[in-house]
């Protein structure tokens, strides 16, 4: 009996969730301890602006171009090419022209180091579809700094 009325309790509460939400394309840079890395990620805010979403990062394409064979292979072991994953984020500070989220990362590194990356972004809607964020985080417990710019629908 109860499993009866918990699927369509279920069923209701996502798809309420699911129309009061907006679609999310962001890219950005983050400067690391190692190097700068570009990304693009996209995800779902509801109206509660929680988000959550799927991300993809990589080591900034002018670095493997500046940087000799030699010095390449004498990154450390740990060093990210890539790191791809999902995230999480819950508003701290929302105002109508700004918020300020918690946000976490978690994901593959390289395709076998699991990664969880914290963070602080605070976004900043100059119109209506447009929002320019920088964020405050930490990676390898050494401090990121982040800058993006992003599109909601």
């Amino acid at each position: 009996m109860k499993k009866q009325l918990l699927l369509p309790l279920l069923f209701a509460a996502v798809l309420g969730t699911a129309s009061a939400q907006n679609v999310i394309v962001r890219t950005y840079v983050e400067k690391t301890n190692m190097s700068p890395k570009t990304g693009t990620s996209i995800g779902f805010e509801n109206r509660y602006q929680w988000e959550y979403g799927a991300f993809f990062q990589e080591a900034s394409l002018m670095e493997s171009f500046m940087m000799s064979e030699e010095d390449l292979e004498a990154l450390p072991h740990q060093y990210e090419k890539d790191f791809a994953g999902l995230y999480f984020a819950v508003p701290v500070i929302s105002r109508e022209l700004f918020v300020v989220k918690a946000n976490v990362r978690t994901g593959m590194s390289n395709g076998e180091n699991f990664v969880i990356t914290p963070s602080v972004l605070a976004d900043y809607k100059p119109i209506k579809h447009v929002r320019i964020g920088m964020g405050v985080g930490s990676r390898a417990f050494r401090p990121t700094l982040q800058a993006s710019v992003a599109l909601s629908f």
